[in-house]
């Protein structure tokens, strides 16, 4: 059966969910940022600091766009798709 070489994946900020091109598409993975709501509570409740939440949020969007950006690498074609511009966040840095 020959291999996949286009990949769908839908996204938002706090997730992505990789979908391969073939005959009976399935989600092959889901990728998950480490960034939520109550990481952002606990960093907010030990310092009253806004720019260190601020930067561990952007240090972590860069380590789940690094995900993404390695789980692409073995297809030809991408399409990125999701409600929020994520999509286009991803797209620049690629």
């Amino acid at each position: 059966m020959p291999t996949a070489t286009k990949l769908g994946i839908w996204m938002d900020h706090s997730n992505a969910h990789l979908i391969e091109f073939k005959i009976n598409p399935s989600p092959i993975s889901i990728i998950i940022t480490t960034f939520n709501n109550a990481e952002m509570e606990h960093t907010l409740s030990k310092s009253d600091n806004e720019s260190i939440l601020h930067n561990k949020k952007q240090h972590q969007q860069a380590n789940y766009y690094k995900k993404l950006e390695e789980a692409i690498i073995p297809y030809e074609e991408v399409i990125l798709f999701g409600p929020t511009n994520a999509k286009t966040e991803l797209f620049n840095i690629l």
